[in-house]
Order: C-alpha cells, then structure tokens, then sequence
C-alpha cells in the first residue's frame, strides 16, 4: 500500500477530541459582566496615608509599564520603574502603528462593549483569558480618553471629532488612529505622563542597560535611594 493510500484510508475525524475548557479559577463565579466589579470589591483597600510606605518595582517602561508608573505614582505609591532601553520612548510598542481599538461606537453602526470583546475573543482563536478580555473591552472607552488629555494627536475629522476607521477584520469602525504613527504618539504620551510623576518626586525610572534585566539586584537600601 502506497502513503497516499495509506492517508486516504485513515479516517481525522477520528483523530479529534475536544479539549479541555480554559480554566479561570480565580475568576469569582459570577456572569463574566460582573466579575472585575466583585474582584476589585473583595481585594483589600490602602489607605492613601499609607501609599507612601509602600514601594512598587515594574519592569518594563513600554505603554503598559509606562502607564502603569504613572498611574501608580499619581495615586500616591513610590514607584521605581526599569528600562531595558537607554530611554522608555525606545520601548517596543512604537511598532504598534495600526491604531487602538474602542468600542464608541461614535459611528453608530451596531458596535458595543460585547461585540468588542467577541471579536478580540475570536480574533485569539478563543484561547484568551474571557475575563480579562471582557475587563479589556470596558476600559477601552475610557482609555481613548485618557490618550487625548496626554496629548496624543489622533486623527480627527473635519468637524474636529475623533475618527475612526474599520481595521482587522472587523465589521465596524472602531480604530483610532494617528495616520501611520499610532504606537509611537501612544508612547510618547505615556512618556510624558511618567515624566509628570518623575518631575513630582513620586517616582524615578532607571535604565538598566543592554543586558538582562535578570541580572539586576534589587535591595530595600536601592528603592530607598532611588525613590
């Protein structure tokens, strides 16, 4: 028997079997629209009194770390912030150029917080953690927000509103974008937040070099110095 005839025989149907459904154990058992607002109720609270005792590491200064420092240093923590690069704004992110999503709907064609999340779902091929997708999905509206008060010149139309255009697929009209440069301004304007809170004394960031971040050692004595 030749291999074609081999294979001809064989029967992949009979290869199949449904896997496993992903597991979010931590995720508190309740309908996926309600999970973050139980989650962040159940976590415990810090007093802002207390904020300043306490000393926060990121590494990492792309648009999430960059963010997430400023963030954290406006709400009161000390922050110490490590660069892979000789400057956040070299981060990775400036590759992301296609624009960001958000569910405005400012085109009124049918778009929604669900259908967002559907179609980032589906886009992963189903294989996301659903609640972070969905948490993904409500903070979009307000992330487009918070990217105009920093400074990032989105694309606008004539009338002077945010455009937008249909980009991945997708049967509505969700990106914003700044022409070909999205990811770039998107830094850039993180940047400029972290040096608000650097400027404010809230934080310091520190560049650690061409290296691995692995070899570098952090003591109580260094945060205390750095911040």
């Amino acid at each position: 028997m030749t291999n074609s005839e081999l294979f001809d025989s064989i029967d992949a149907d009979s290869f199949y079997i449904d896997g496993s459904e992903i597991a979010d154990t931590k995720a508190p058992k309740v309908s996926i629209e309600r999970r973050w607002e139980d989650r962040r109720f159940q976590a415990r609270l810090v007093n802002p009194a207390n904020r300043r005792k306490l000393s926060v590491i990121i590494v990492g200064s792309g648009l999430a770390g960059s963010s997430a420092a400023a963030t954290l240093g406006e709400a009161g923590y000390n922050v110490s912030c490590f660069c892979y690069q000789d400057s956040p704004r070299r981060a990775h992110s400036i590759a992301a150029q296609g624009g960001i999503n958000a569910a405005k709907n400012y085109r009124n064609d049918g778009d929604s917080v669900y259908r967002l999340f559907y179609d980032t779902v589906k886009g992963g091929d189903f294989r996301a953690r659903e609640s972070n997708v969905y948490r993904l999905a409500e903070v979009s509206l307000q992330i487009i927000d918070q990217c105009v008060a920093q400074g990032v010149p989105f694309a606008r139309e004539y009338g002077g509103l945010l455009d937008n255009r249909s980009f991945g697929g997708v049967q509505v009209s969700r990106t914003f974008y700044a022409r070909g440069q999205t990811g770039q301004q998107l830094l850039l304007g993180a940047y400029q937040a972290l040096e608000r809170q650097v400027a404010a004394g809230t934080e310091s960031w520190v560049a650690t070099g061409q290296h691995d971040t692995t070899d570098t050692t952090v003591d109580s004595e260094f945060v205390e110095r750095t911040t």
